[in-house]
């Protein structure tokens, strides 16, 4: 199993013990629709607070990609996947999330369902953080 945890970077570490910890602080409390809708509701109620989200999300996961790049171990790749994901959320959401229905049922299901997996990668991503090694150089 620590072979899963091997990275060639300790930056790759350190990112992944803090994404992985947003993940599930954020992922465990949306997967329940009841707080997810009440979330989306409130974003979509405001294009002030749509705008904010979207830039934040837009800027960590950009600021994330200039910082680790990096697809050379599972630990790595995930970091640098969620980093593609907000990027992409947050630039999509600055372009058209005003025209965006994302407080429908449908929307606050599916936005639940999503999170399962955000959730169970931030537990990955955690575990690697703290038990993950450095491989040797060769």
């Amino acid at each position: 199993m620590t072979d899963i945890l091997a990275v060639q970077s300790p930056l790759t570490l350190k990112l992944a013990l803090f994404v992985g910890a947003f993940l599930v602080a954020a992922a465990s409390a949306l997967v329940r629709p009841s707080i997810a809708a009440k979330l989306l509701a409130s974003i979509e109620a405001s294009p002030g607070v749509m705008h904010a989200t979207a830039a934040v999300t837009a800027f960590a996961g950009g600021g994330l990609l200039v910082a680790h790049f990096d697809f050379t171990s599972i630990t790595a790749a995930l970091v640098t996947l969620t980093a593609i994901w907000w990027a992409v959320e947050g630039l999509g959401l600055l372009a058209i999330g005003h025209a965006l229905k994302i407080a429908s049922p449908q929307s606050v299901r599916l936005y639940a369902l999503t999170n399962i997996p955000a959730l169970i990668i931030g537990v990955f991503l955690i575990i690697a953080g703290v038990f993950g090694q450095l491989e040797p150089t060769p």
